[in-house]
């Protein structure tokens, strides 16, 4: 007679032979993976044709680094979520996560991730390991999905809102989303990829990698580290036009690729700077 450990993700077949079953965190480890490969496709192949493979790369084909490192570790937290035997509820929702992918509109591959990620934030019988990987994988859908169809909807009014900010450093009176530079010899136009948008979403993916990482609950000062990191990346960029406003002659070392990757890392070493003195494992409050 065959016997089964009941702790192992086995099934007996009608034939009493054993066949192993998928475990949950594989089975959405693969969803999740499938998801991003598939999500970043167009901007890999665009960076590729544009720049060429080694350029591609050393740009991380256009996708912030923050991106690659929440992915690296929502399928490392996945990986390690240990086995429950996949249910009826489990199969279907990667079902449905996977039937996105099929669209020929990459971008709604994460819309499926953020399906995945709903159900093991708030799905019955989901472990606390898996919650924390579906609260990665939610947060990675924010700057990637959530925050450009917001962008979509209102960015008129955010655009118009960083014009401002940058006119009151430049000394001039912004309209709409254009900035008179400050020696009167034209004007700054703000186009989308210059509002500040899309970075504070990737300081608030940064807060939720902190403190799921490390283990911790949303305390005052977690929240006052992410609110203060946004601001910060609000600031940098919005300083970063604002040079170009006030010294129009080096628009083009301030807009150009040298400009955007200096911006982009003093971006990153302050959120860093701020999350890692922010939130701590001693920082731990009540959920």
């Amino acid at each position: 007679m065959t016997t089964f450990d009941a702790s192992r993700p086995e099934i007996a077949s009608e034939n009493g032979r054993a066949s192993v079953a998928v475990p949950c965190n594989l089975l959405f480890l693969g969803v999740a993976v499938v998801g991003f490969v598939n999500g970043i496709s167009e901007k890999v192949a665009t960076a590729v044709q544009r720049e060429g493979v080694a350029a591609a790369v050393f740009n991380t084909f256009g996708i912030s680094i923050v991106i690659w490192v929440a992915g690296v570790i929502a399928a490392m937290m996945l990986w390690r979520a240990g086995e429950r035997a996949v249910g009826r509820m489990d199969i279907a929702v990667a079902v449905l996560a996977c039937a996105t992918f099929l669209v020929p509109a990459p971008f709604m591959s994460w819309l499926g991730i953020t399906l995945a990620g709903v159900y093991l934030c708030l799905g019955p019988a989901i472990s606390p390991a898996l919650r924390k990987a579906g609260t990665v994988l939610l947060a990675l859908t924010v700057p990637m999905l959530w925050a450009r169809l917001l962008f979509a909807v209102a960015g008129t009014r955010i655009l118009e809102m960083d014009a401002r900010l940058v006119s009151w450093i430049v000394g001039t009176q912004a309209s709409g989303n254009t900035i008179p530079l400050a020696d009167g010899s034209g004007v700054i136009f703000l186009e989308p990829a210059c509002s500040s948008l899309t970075n504070v979403s990737l300081a608030m993916l940064c807060g939720v990698l902190f403190v799921s990482v490390q283990g911790l609950t949303w305390s005052k000062k977690a929240i006052t580290a992410t609110l203060l990191a946004c601001a910060a990346t609000v600031f940098i960029n919005v300083f970063r036009i604002a040079l170009i406003g006030v010294m129009p002659q080096y628009y083009a070392a301030i807009h150009g690729p040298t400009g955007a990757a200096i911006a982009g890392w003093i971006t990153i070493v302050t959120i860093l700077v701020i999350f890692t003195r922010g939130i701590r494992p001693d920082a731990k409050a009540v959920a």
